[in-house]
């Protein structure tokens, strides 16, 4: 398994004399990049170095080159700003002692420049690179600005020796429960959202009267301190989550959730509620941050259809009924509901369940069943005028799955 890391590196007490060079190449890699870009993507894909006026240099103006041919110029009709890019054959790294640096081109040749290691995990990452080990190679290089301070975004991909298991942690993830992993058997991890609930409506109000007040750069800088703020939880998150299926040494299972913002219904209310309403759920964040965290440690993350994962009941598979956050099974057990809806995907290898591709909540009815079924692929197989009402969708089987995808009138 390939995984691909970038780092943001800062540049050591970078004096103003390389800072307005770094400035000075940025507005000539936008310059450049806005003149080719009023050019017809053909000719754009015949481009050379050789064809192009520029002060840049030849690695930095291929580069360009490239982006613009690239799916950035066929979607862009005008760089706002397009930050320098180095290839992997053209930036190199040093160290002498405990300092590191990197050398790379710019509009007034190659500069050297020292940078700071805040992380000493990626200090073991460049130390790797720097001697050389061939299980990891590095990437481009690209110069970044933000707040009046530079930053080399350095990108390395790392060889991880994959792993495989037959244990599964099923990862159900939520507003009320940020997200709650449950192996087959045991306990598992819940994390509450409340705190997130109560800061997501403190910087809505605060917004609110930011808005105003006319103070819109004061709005601006909010949220992003909100973005920043959400994906340190989930790193949070997901870092335990991970943690915690490597000690059972099993992979995860997540929903699909893909689209979920346009197939569950809001109100209006609790749409204009950021506690509540689905936009704000950083549902994505947490799911890539498990995948890559899950691929450092050589495991996969497998998704499944949501289909009847809150409905039934992990105890015996049968459907039951949820009151809010807790799940009554037709046995008598009562479970907390995304304990329940974890576990049903952590034993999704071993449960069959019906599933109709428009429809999925009608099998039950089309398959005159009051309970659900359990286990056998007969009991959900209907034929009715010699034709197939329902679809068998064998639990932790993706084939079915993704035909249905493919095909929604299979």
């Amino acid at each position: 398994m390939q995984v691909t890391r970038t780092l943001k590196l800062k540049f050591h007490n970078l004096n103003a004399v390389k800072a307005t060079v770094f400035a000075e190449t940025t507005a000539a890699c936008t310059e450049l990049a806005n003149e080719l870009i009023k050019l017809p993507l053909k000719e754009r894909k015949k481009l050379t170095t050789a064809q192009v006026i520029t002060p840049l240099k030849s690695a930095l103006a291929n580069q360009v080159i490239r982006q613009v041919k690239g799916k950035a110029g066929k979607k862009t009709q005008e760089f706002k700003l397009l930050p320098p890019e180095i290839n992997c054959q053209n930036w190199r790294l040093f160290k002498k002692g405990n300092t590191y640096s990197v050398s790379f081109p710019t509009i007034q040749g190659v500069k050297r420049v020292p940078i700071e290691i805040k992380s000493n995990h990626w200090q073991s990452l460049l130390d790797r690179l720097f001697d050389g080990d061939e299980s990891i190679s590095k990437g481009t290089l690209k110069l970044y600005q933000k707040q009046g301070k530079w930053f080399a975004l350095v990108s390395l991909t790392e060889e991880v020796p994959e792993v495989e298991s037959n244990n599964r942690v099923g990862v159900d993830r939520g507003q009320n429960q940020l997200a709650t992993a449950v192996p087959k058997q045991g306990f598992g991890l819940l994390f509450s959202g409340k705190e997130v609930k109560y800061r997501r409506r403190y910087f809505q109000q605060r917004r609110q009267q930011l808005q105003k007040a006319r103070k819109y750069r004061a709005v601006k800088k909010l949220e992003q301190k909100e973005q920043r703020w959400m994906r340190a939880v989930n790193h949070t998150v997901s870092r335990r989550i991970v943690n915690f299926a490597d000690w059972l040494d099993a992979d995860l299972v997540l929903e699909d959730l893909s689209g979920c913002r346009q197939t569950m219904k809001q109100s209006k209310k609790l749409r204009a509620d950021n506690a509540e309403s689905r936009h704000a759920w950083a549902y994505y964040d947490l799911q890539s941050k498990l995948e890559y965290k899950q691929a450092l440690n050589g495991r996969q993350v497998h998704y499944r259809p949501p289909h009847y994962t809150s409905k039934t009941s992990s105890v015996n598979g049968v459907i039951g009924k949820r009151n809010g956050n807790w799940f009554k099974c037709t046995s008598g057990a009562v479970l907390q509901a995304d304990f329940n809806s974890g576990r049903n995907l952590a034993i999704w290898d071993y449960r069959f369940c019906p599933v109709d591709s428009g429809k999925p909540i009608s099998v039950m009815d089309i398959a005159n069943l009051q309970d659900g079924v359990v286990g056998s692929p007969l009991n959900s197989m209907n034929i009715i005028n010699g034709r197939t009402t329902a679809v068998q969708l064998s639990l932790f089987d993706c084939t079915n799955y993704e035909t249905r995808r493919e095909n929604p009138t299979f």
